[in-house]
């Protein structure tokens, strides 16, 4: 089943397709790294157009303090 990794941003009115992949494992995982790289909104979608799932990335966030930061 080929699953397809459509973009979106915020000031666009549309998703675009970018790329497909042929499981959801492999589509999540390569949406995660683009929206990490580009900071755009990506959602996964199946050939029958039902979205599976919205990928977002909204940082990182340190639980501790790093103590070579100090």
């Amino acid at each position: 089943m080929a699953i397809i990794i459509q973009s979106h941003w915020d000031e666009e009115p549309e998703w675009r397709d970018e790329v497909w992949r042929r499981t959801q494992f492999e589509a999540y995982t390569a949406a995660r790294v683009k929206s990490r790289l580009t900071g755009r909104t990506y959602r996964l979608v199946d050939q029958n157009g039902e979205v599976l799932e919205i990928v977002r990335y909204h940082g990182v966030r340190r639980l501790r303090p790093d103590p070579q930061r100090s």
